[in-house]
């Protein structure tokens, strides 16, 4: 079931999503893959911050999905006296940064040179562009969801210490769940990239009409996982780590789970990459422990590993990189918090580990018993063909709005 290339959709986007080097931006991409093999005609406008300043070209060919692409720069640096007088302000600071009036502008001219059906706005940071949109257009607004985020910054609060940064925590979360469960009136549409997520928006908002669309995998760019005879097994991780879970779980792991591996296996090696690394975590030297650092190619470093750690112990959403790693034949070992979201089962096409004990345990067993790496890799790449296939779950997509339209 297909629809006609005449429906439009624009998608708007707090950051541009090439290169694809993290979660957020796989999540946009994959989004308007899944469209366009099903039919769909997909724009993108996106804020270019300076945070994660996109200064290059576009790759044509290999975003080839998408048939218009605008960006608007920005600077979302943290300022403390706005962050101060926006405690008192019903937007939260963590919106705020992003509301900009060039970006409106651009927007408006959308509007006016395009007739759209629907506008996806990518997470909660682009609400604030409701009014404008419904100002200059009949589109219908979708609302994708990324995370929980008011989560996000309540599971920073309850793991950090008590003090300022910890009272800061409790009033971001507090704000921001405010705003994430009121807003939802203002929408057409919800998509959830997970289950969990769409069942609590419901509780915030039950009448409202939504679905969940995880990120997708386009299934014909997978490649068999080769068996792994001869070359040694080495782990890694790879996330942003300018984002407060991901530097959290990186240093727990370092610190409570690498030396008792490496004590074990003293040739085992762990690469860690990832955007905007700190300085003091660059500059950590830990044998065995290799600082890539930000990598050009995330599929190809990906691909020269074989076990995928992500020790995640706050956060919320859906870990992309899960899914890549998965899409690529690698064996995962992650938190529950991790797999949130995530299709998997534990011990057959992912191992859930939750202590520093359980991790240790997985990795030593792993690397003890190699032949069960590639099995556990092809478990994987099944389990995204039946659930994440970019073609299957865009066609959902598509029969959802349908049902809604008709």
């Amino acid at each position: 079931m297909g629809v006609s290339p005449a429906i439009k959709v624009l998608q708007l986007s707090k950051k541009v999503p090439f290169q694809m080097k993290d979660g957020e931006s796989m999540a946009i991409c994959s989004l308007a893959e899944s469209m366009v093999m099903n039919g769909f005609t997909v724009d993108i406008l996106s804020l270019n911050t300076k945070k994660h300043k996109f200064t290059g070209s576009v790759d044509k060919e290999k975003f080839s999905y998408y048939n218009a692409i605008s960006m608007v720069d920005i600077n979302t640096s943290i300022n403390l006296y706005s962050f101060i007088t926006n405690l008192f302000s019903a937007v939260p600071y963590q919106l705020s940064r992003f509301i900009n009036d060039s970006f409106k502008l651009a927007l408006i001219d959308c509007l006016f040179n395009y007739k759209y059906d629907y506008i996806i706005l990518e997470t909660i940071y682009l609400t604030p562009y409701i009014a404008v949109i419904k100002k200059y257009s009949r589109a219908k607004i979708i609302l994708r969801t990324h995370n929980l985020e008011y989560e996000i910054w309540d599971r920073l609060y309850e793991g950090s210490k008590m003090g300022l940064q910890k009272f800061l925590y409790k009033v971001l979360s507090y704000q921001i769940y405010l705003y994430e469960s009121k807003h939802l009136r203002e929408i057409d549409f919800l998509i959830a990239i997970s289950q969990r997520e769409f069942y609590q928006f419901n509780q915030f908002y039950p009448e409202i009409k939504g679905m969940v669309m995880p990120i997708t995998w386009n299934s014909k760019l997978m490649e068999v996982p080769i068996e792994n005879q001869n070359k040694d097994i080495s782990l890694y991780f790879m996330g942003s780590l300018d984002w407060k879970p991901n530097q959290e779980g990186l240093l727990w792991f370092l610190n409570h789970i690498w030396p008792m591996v490496h004590s074990n296996f003293p040739d085992l090696t762990f690469h860690v990459a990832g955007r905007n690394m700190p300085d003091d975590i660059k500059q950590i030297k830990i044998p065995g422990v290799v600082m890539v650092g930000e990598v050009e190619d995330a599929a190809q470093f990906v691909k020269q590993h074989d076990i995928c750690i992500v020790p995640l112990l706050s956060g919320s959403g859906m870990r992309a990189k899960i899914i890549e790693a998965m899409a690529i034949g690698k064996v995962v070992i992650t938190t529950t918090i991790g797999l949130e979201g995530i299709v998997a089962t534990n011990g057959y096409d992912v191992f859930i580990a939750d202590t520093a004990d359980q991790f240790i345990e997985q990795i030593l067993n792993l690397i003890t018993v190699k032949n069960r790496i590639r099995q556990i890799g092809l478990n994987a790449q099944e389990t995204i063909k039946i659930n994440f296939d970019s073609k299957m779950m865009g066609n959902e997509l598509i029969t959802f709005l349908n049902n809604y339209n008709n």
